[in-house]
Parts: structure tokens; sequence; C-alpha cells
């Protein structure tokens, strides 16, 4: 067919159907909702497919809205509202992308692993009701496997293709293309962390979504795209930018792998049709151990597990009471000690089974632990949409890798009573000290650990803990032009802005004798200052939101 009469009939069709799903919509309107996560709104991928778009079809209008946060499930967008604008907006298509663990993480120690897919299916049901109902047409954005787990994607393509075909809905074969593509050295798809998706990456999933909706060959379409730039939330730029550039043969490899996929799934009656894989993991079990009484138990035990990355190991304490155990949990790090809360403590089948409450991180987890020649082993359980499973061991020796735990918790408790006789970072730097002295080397804390604790706090409200960090941090980082900055900022959030400008003119003063890269955020904001008027603050120094799991 003649390649223009072709672009006339699928025009043509796009006008019907926008025309037949909202009468009140212009007829050369075409209106597309996204709800994602950060692997969506990394390079605007909506911003991207609207630009392939026009540049086919240049008189088409085109909408586009991305609803997103990083690490968002469908069910936590459902449970926050999302399905009101899907309501509201008289969409054509609605572009559902789970979490790229397909929201059921499940965790071993510190290996993650895809779980199972009820709560995707679950919430795909959801939202596909409403869309239908709304009068649009759902479409799944098929994801990719991290770089170094190729072979989960025959997970996500099993998940995707199910829920699709029981759905009757639209798949883009994002994943798909990726496996294809991901073998081509000279194309990366990936951003430095191996998950999210370089420019190329997020150029590959707009191809294929273009190809898919359009059911039309994106080879031709260019290589550098220009839009407005998509914040985590999915709100727009108020300029345009480039968004990407490739080189004719890197746009060109990604299109035409993007149209073999497309084609073939769409000619195919069969396509939908992938067997579903064995899971990846064994779940942990934990070890019989002999017939436990609450007297063999009661004391001090010490150990270590994987619960948490920065813990150095933890203390069991076990009491008896009227023939019962009573127990209490603490983990240990060498910034201090978080102690859970133990709702409750049972002897069931030869087994000490704790409740536990972890106020930390908000969590609920079980603990199973048995007794064997003297030495205790335990598996912590918490289940729910993101299950975990972690390992513990126990023993009546307090020293576990060459730390002496039990006068670890000696300095801590120390660390606590100093840090209302000195002040918190008095109290810390004697605490840093004495902690080099017992593992035998000298330690203090990162300057990226410190400064991401402070903006927490400050995320937390919790503006005078913020500052007591930030000032530790200026103390062990003194030639940072980052402490005195993020310090400032803290300052400013306390409305002590006289205090911010004089450490801000420090700040300035060392930007220039080291060359800072950042000099001229610094000596904006210091004008500003000066000039009584309001500071931006520099959101790139909040930690960044966690890489999908």
């Amino acid at each position: 067919m003649n390649k223009r009469i072709e672009k006339c009939l699928i025009l043509l069709f796009l006008v019907i159907v926008a025309g037949a799903c909202s009468p009140s919509k212009q007829a050369d309107e075409i209106r597309i909702l996204f709800i994602g996560n950060s692997y969506t709104y990394y390079n605007s991928t909506p911003e991207l497919l609207k630009a392939f778009i026009l540049e086919k079809f240049p008189e088409q209008v085109v909408e586009t809205q991305l609803i997103s946060a990083g690490g968002m499930t469908l069910a936590r967008h459902w449970e926050e509202g999302a399905v009101e604008a899907i309501r509201s907006g008289e969409w054509d298509y609605v572009v559902l992308q789970e979490q790229s663990k397909l929201g059921m993480v499940v965790t071993i120690d510190n290996q993650t692993y895809f779980g199972q897919t009820e709560h995707f299916f679950d919430y795909a049901r959801k939202f596909d009701a409403e869309i239908k109902k709304a009068g649009a047409k759902t479409v799944f954005l098929m994801t990719w496997s991290e770089r170094n787990k190729p072979k989960e994607q025959a997970i996500l393509t099993y998940a995707y293709t199910a829920i699709a075909k029981e759905l009757d809905a639209i798949v883009a074969p994002v994943g798909l293309v990726w496996d294809k593509v991901r073998t081509k050295p000279e194309i990366d798809l990936y951003d430095y962390d191996g998950s999210h998706p370089s420019p190329a990456g997020s150029y590959l999933a707009s191809v294929t979504l273009y190809a898919t909706l359009f059911a039309d060959d994106p080879v031709g379409l260019s290589e550098s795209i220009s839009g407005k730039g998509l914040s985590s939330s999915g709100e727009p730029s108020p300029d345009r930018q480039l968004l990407v550039a490739l080189s004719p043969e890197e746009a060109q490899s990604i299109q035409e792998a993007s149209w073999e996929v497309v084609d073939a799934m769409q000619k195919s009656s069969v396509y939908l049709d992938f067997e579903e894989p064995a899971p990846s993991y064994t779940l942990p079990v934990l070890p019989e151990g002999v017939a436990i009484e609450p007297k063999k138990l009661v004391g001090k035990w010490y150990g270590t597990s994987s619960y948490g990355f920065n813990y150095l190991g933890q203390i069991l304490e076990i009491e008896e009471e009227e023939g019962k155990a009573k127990a209490s949990l603490t983990f240990y790090s060498p910034h201090g000690r978080a102690q859970m809360v133990v709702e409750d403590a049972i002897i069931q089948n030869d087994q000490l089974v704790l409740s536990l409450f972890d106020p930390f991180r908000t969590r609920k987890s079980t603990v199973r632990i048995s007794l064997n020649s003297g030495k205790m082993s335990g598996i912590l359980e918490s289940a729910g949409q993101f299950a975990m499973y972690k390992h513990l061991n126990f023993s009546r020796e307090p020293v576990h890798n060459k730390i002496d735990l039990s006068a670890l918790d000696f300095l801590m408790q120390s660390f606590e009573l100093n840090s209302t006789k000195l002040g918190y970072v008095e109290a810390a730097i004697k605490h840093y000290e004495q902690y080099s002295q017992l593992i035998g080397e000298s330690y203090k804390p990162e300057e990226f650990y410190l400064n991401a604790v402070g903006y927490n706090l400050l995320r937390d409200k919790k503006v005078n803990d913020a500052l007591h960090t930030f000032e530790l941090a200026m103390r062990y980082y003194p030639e940072s032009v980052n402490t005195y900055d993020s310090y400032a900022e803290a300052l400013l959030v306390a409305e002590r802005r006289a205090e911010a400008l004089a450490v801000y003119e420090k700040a300035y003063a060392l930007a220039k004798n080291t060359g800072y890269e950042n000099l001229a955020y610094i000596e904006e904001n210091l004008n500003k200052l000066k000039n009584n008027s309001s500071v931006d603050l520099q959101g790139a120094a909040m930690p960044p939101p966690p890489p999908p799991q």
C-alpha cells in the first residue's frame, strides 16, 4: 500500500475512534493517561510518545498526562485516588505500568526476587473495569528485567500478557523488544543503576508504545526528541528541553527491533500464550531444634543477621515471668541502636516465636527461633505485599565478626546519655572516637550518610535534629562546601535567616577557593539572602527515591 495512503487511513481511523469514545472532544484529538512510576517518568516517556505521534501526524492534537511517584505500585495508585483521573479525563487510552517487581517483592536476606502476581492482577482488573466504564482502552506497558537478571524477563512477559489476555486489553511489549536490543553492545538501555531506563531505554519504550497503539512501522522516526521534562509526580516543566539524542544508527536499530516484535505479536493469534515460569527462589526453612524450656533461654543472646544493611549485630534478652518468656530485641549499627517492640513471645512446637513491630520501618514481623547445641537459629518473616525473610543467629558469646556486642551496647547507652549532657555534636564525636577504639581502626561517618540523615530528618519535620546532624557533618568535613550549604538550608527551614546568611558567606568563600562546581548556585542564594529574597532550596540535595525493587 502506498505509504501516504496508509498514513491517511491510520489518521482517519484515529479520528473515528476519538469521536466514538468521547463525543465532546475534538475529532482530531487523542488523549493518553499514564499511571506508573520512575520507569515512566525517567526521560519523560509520555512526552516522547507525544512527539512521535505529532511527527507522523502533524495535524493530530495529542494530550498526555502522567500520574506517578518513585516505586509506586498499582495498588498504591488505586488507594491514593488515581482512578479519579480516569473517571474525569475522557481518555482514549490509559497506560498501566506496574512496579518493576510486579508489586510483590520477596526479599530473602540481601537478595530480591519476584513474588506472586496476585496483587498485580487484582488491581489491574480494578483499573481495567474503571477504564472500560470511562470508554477508554487499557494498555499494559510490559516492563523489562534488570541488567544483571535477564532471565526474570520471562516472569514479566508472562504476567503482562496473561492479564492482558484475560481482560482483552492491549499490551505494549517493551520488555520483549528490550530483550532483543539489550544484547547490542553499542546501545546501553540502562541507567547507571542497571534498572532504570537510560535515554535509549525510554526511547525504546516510547517507540514500542507508538508502534503498538498505531500499528505503524516506527522506522524513520527522529533520533533526537525535545519536549517538556516530567517530574517524579508527572508535572511538566515550563519549558521544552532536549529529552533524548541518539545516533541515527541507534535509533534505527531500536525502531526495527520494536516493529519486528510488535508486528509479529499483532499478526499472531497466540501471541499472549506464554508459559508461566517456575519461581526463582526457595523460601528458607528453620532447622529443627530441641524442646525449649523458658529457663534455658533466660539471659542475653548475641548474634548477627541480614536484617538491615548496616547492622553490626543484635542482642536478644530473654526473661522468665510466671513460666512464660519475655523478650527484647535490639539491632546495632555504628551510629545507634534500633529497639524492636516485642508484642508477644511464646513457645510453640519447640520454637520461640516473637511477634515484632519495627517502629523505624513501621513494619510487623514474626521471628521463629529454634535451639540446638547451645545456639539459636531464627528466621524473621514479614508478610504482605512485600514479603521479607531474614536469617538470624544467636549464641551466648558476645563477640561476633570481631566486635564485642556487649561493649557496643554500653557505648550506645553512653552516647544517649552524653547527648543530653554534652549536646548531640560533642556526644557524637566522643562516641565515634570510642567506637574507633572498639573496632581497632579509625572511623567516622561518611559525609553522604550524614547529609542523607539530615535531609530525611528535615522531611520528617525534625528540624533541630537535622541541624545537629548537619553541624556534625561540618565538624567532620570542614572543607566540603556541601556541608555548609546543607546546614544553611536547615537554618532557613528553622527561620534563622541571619545565621543562614553567615553560613552561606562561609560556603561562598570556600567554594571560590576550591573551584566548587556549583559556585553559581551558592552565589545566587547568597545574593538572595542579602537582598532578603526567598531562597530556592536545593531539591537535588534530598536523597533520591530508591530504585525500583
